[in-house]
Parts: structure tokens; C-alpha cells; sequence
């Protein structure tokens, strides 16, 4: 590939004077220029995919992966024995591990203490809490309510808001009024905590409170074994369409009263906002790379510049174009890499620490960098995917190659006699 004078060539012009001894001041920005382009891009796209997954599992972790609804409010149990009768009949994968869940939920007041707080109240039937239900590993203080009893769960951050623990007794108001003599009066009821829980995620664990279905059900003035909802949980959420195009057709030949949807479908502007977000974000970042090969381009045509004498003795005694050209592609290649590969180190490094990172820097400042009441989550979240820091990595490396094409061809344009006769 090179010949020994190349390679000579390469080493005196890559670095100073033999004195020295180090890389010369170009390379060395160069070099950093890149490396930080480099580690901003993979420490942030790590975050932006850790907040991602985060988020996503702790929205599919509340709610269902699909909700079937009914216009007329109520869903009879038989209609819940239908369904899952006729969803465990379609030609699907993995349809063994789905799990269908009635529940009702309602928008509802919380009062305690004089404080009133809008919450969401949803009820699960104590057989359906089972080992596989995500409340039956979230709980962190007292028990889950007892099969037909007057008792509720909350989250954490509501029951310190709100200044409650286990044990004590709340209020719960619904939209749903009697008529009396006094005109329409709130329908009330009150509850006893039975446990708190931790969802780790802190709009959930402010807004949501669970508890069984007959607290709704005298709230609401619902029958007995009718529900509003029906959440499904499938083992593969990410593939979830084929199942939702499964559920609607067989809506279409059961009831068209019912309704459903995904969870994707009903989460689908945060989805894309955050692919959105992830790429321009990459693009942005991008250009730091871009701003660092400047940095070779300048040096190397200044390099170039500088050894007009040098390059025109070299092509005099016979050195070609073509050796020219692999030189300083080489040390642009070479630059090009270093900073790669330090920059790849330090983003991996970075992410893989970043919640120690986190708080030595809150310790260090005094400060919150990472608010939960701002971004929902409890920790500064991050995922390496190995594919994206190749592609990263392998983007930095063409940049820096290409950067040096230019100078390249500049140094096969000297005129050895004119360069000679200059100097």
C-alpha cells in the first residue's frame, strides 16, 4: 500500500519537528474537534433513546397496549368473555401471552386536609392483579385494596403532596351529581389508604389512584359486572398493528358500538415528536464534526502552503501525484480517526456513567439538572444502540476523509519549477 518513503513522508509531515516530537497544533484541534462532535452525538442519542424506552415503557406499563371502548359507556362481562374468546381465535403469534383486563376509569376529586387534587381513578378486580400486573411489583407501603372494600392505593408523590400515608381516610368526588331539594349535590365517597405505590414515573405517580371496581361503580351508578374499558396487554407492543386491524374487525362483526384503539394511535404525536426530535437533533450535532474537519481542510491547505518548497523538491526528484495525494489523505485519515475513536470512547464512557455523572454534578452545583416534575421521569435515562455509534463513528471517519480531499488535490497543482525559483 505505502512505500517506505511514503510512510516517511507521512511521519515528518504529520507531526513537528523531530524536537518536539508531538502532533503539530492543527492536528491537535483537529483531533479534539472531532472527538467532541463525536461524544455529543452518542451521549445524546443515547439519552434521546433511553428517554424513549423510559417513557415508553412507562406508558405501556399504566396503560394497555389496547383499549376497547363502547359508545354506550357500559361493557357487560359477557361482553368481556366475547372478547376474549374470539381475540384468542385469531391467527396471531405469541396470542398466548395476552392479558385482558376490565377496568373502569373516571376523571375524580381527591380531598384530603382541606386540599382537593383532580386525579384519574381506575379499578382493577383483585383476581386480575396477578404476578404479571404491573401494580403487584409496585408497591412500597401497606397492601393492595382488599376484593370489595372501601379502600384505594396511591402514588407516592400524591401522598406526599398531599401529606397522607397508609391508614388514613380520603374523600373522593366524580362528575356524576343527585338531584335533591338543595339542588345537584356531588356524589362522594370516602376511602381508606390501603397502600402507596411507585410507577417510577412522576406524572402517573401525582395523577393516578387505583382502587376496586365497586367505588366506581356506586360512584358512576353503574351496574354490577359492567366495566367502561377493556385494556389489553400484548407480549410484542412495539408490533402491535396487526392485532388492532385483528380487534377492529372482529368489532366490525360483533358490535359496532365498541371502538378501539392503540397504544400508539393514542400516543402517536409524543412518538413522533420524539423521532423527530432524535433526528434533528442528530443533524445538529452533525455539524460539529463538520465545523471540526474545517479545522483539517485550514491546516492542511496551510500545511500545504508552508512545504511548497519541501513538495516541490520532492516532485523534482520524482515523487508522483498519486503518492501526494495517498500522504495527505492519510493524514487526514489518520486525524480523522483519532479523534473517532477518542470521541467514541468518551460517549460510550459518558453514557454508560451518566447517572453517576448526574449527581456528582447536582452535589457538585447544588442544583436539579434533571427535574421529574419537568420530564416525567425519576432518572436521567440512557441506551446505547451499537448500531447508531457505528453509523456515527463511520460518518465521523468519511467526514474527515473527505475534508482532506481538497488540500490534497491543492498539493498536486505545485509548480516544483515556480515553487523553487520563489524560495
Amino acid at each position: 500500500m505505502f512505500s517506505i518513503y511514503e510512510r516517511l513522508l507521512i511521519k515528518k509531515f504529520l507531526f513537528s519537528k523531530k524536537s518536539d516530537g508531538y502532533i503539530s497544533i492543527f492536528s491537535w484541534f483537529s483531533i479534539i474537534g472531532i472527538m467532541i462532535g463525536v461524544a455529543a452525538i452518542i451521549i445524546v442519542m443515547s439519552v434521546m433513546n433511553g428517554f424513549r424506552e423510559e417513557l415508553t415503557s412507562r406508558i405501556l406499563g399504566v396503560n394497555g397496549h389496547i383499549n376497547i371502548m363502547s359508545s354506550k359507556i357500559e361493557i357487560d362481562k359477557s361482553d368481556v368473555k366475547l372478547f376474549n374468546k374470539n381475540i384468542l381465535s385469531l391467527n396471531i403469534n405469541n396470542l398466548e401471552n395476552i392479558n385482558i383486563y376490565p377496568i373502569i376509569e373516571t376523571q375524580a376529586l381527591l380531598i384530603t386536609n382541606n386540599i382537593s387534587k383532580g386525579v384519574v381513578l381506575r379499578s382493577y378486580e383483585n383476581v386480575n392483579i396477578d404476578n404479571e400486573h404491573f401494580l403487584s411489583e409496585k408497591i412500597i407501603e401497606g397492601n393492595i385494596y382488599k376484593e370489595n372494600s372501601y379502600e384505594v392505593i396511591i402514588g407516592y408523590a400524591l401522598a406526599r403532596r398531599l401529606g397522607i400515608k397508609v391508614g388514613n381516610r380520603i374523600k373522593i368526588a366524580v362528575p356524576k351529581t343527585d338531584n335533591t331539594i338543595f339542588g345537584n349535590i356531588p356524589r362522594f365517597k370516602t376511602l381508606t389508604i390501603s397502600g402507596i405505590f411507585n410507577l417510577g414515573m412522576y406524572e402517573f405517580d401525582s395523577n393516578f389512584i387505583f382502587t376496586n371496581p365497586i367505588v366506581p361503580r356506586k360512584l358512576l351508578m353503574l351496574d354490577r359486572n359492567t366495566y367502561n374499558q377493556i385494556d389489553l396487554y400484548y407480549s410484542d407492543p412495539n408490533n402491535i398493528e396487526k392485532l388492532t386491524d385483528g380487534i377492529k374487525m372482529i368489532i366490525n362483526e360483533i358490535d359496532k358500538n365498541f371502538y378501539a384503539s392503540s397504544w400508539k394511535e393514542n400516543n402517536s404525536s409524543l412518538i413522533n415528536a420524539l423521532k423527530v426530535e432524535k433526528n434533528v437533533m442528530f443533524l445538529i450535532l452533525t455539524l460539529i464534526i463538520i465545523v471540526a474537519s474545517m479545522n483539517i481542510i485550514s491546516g492542511l491547505i496551510i500545511f500545504v502552503k508552508e512545504k511548497n518548497k519541501d513538495i516541490g523538491i520532492l516532485k523534482t526528484i520524482g515523487l508522483s501525484d498519486f503518492s501526494l495525494i495517498k500522504i495527505f489523505l492519510t493524514i487526514g485519515l489518520i486525524i480523522g480517526l483519532l479523534g473517532t475513536i477518542f470521541g467514541g470512547l468518551l460517549g460510550i464512557f459518558f453514557s454508560i456513567n451518566i447517572s453517576s455523572i448526574q449527581k456528582f454534578l447536582e452535589n457538585l452545583f447544588n442544583t436539579e439538572l434533571f427535574s421529574k416534575e419537568v420530564y416525567y421521569l425519576t432518572t436521567l435515562p440512557s441506551s446505547i444502540n451499537n448500531v447508531e455509534v457505528f453509523y456515527v463513528l463511520l460518518i465521523s471517519i468519511l467526514i474527515s476523509l473527505l475534508a482532506t480531499i481538497f488540500p490534497a488535490y491543492r498539493s498536486t497543482k505545485i509548480d516544483p519549477i515556480i515553487s523553487l525559483k520563489n524560495d
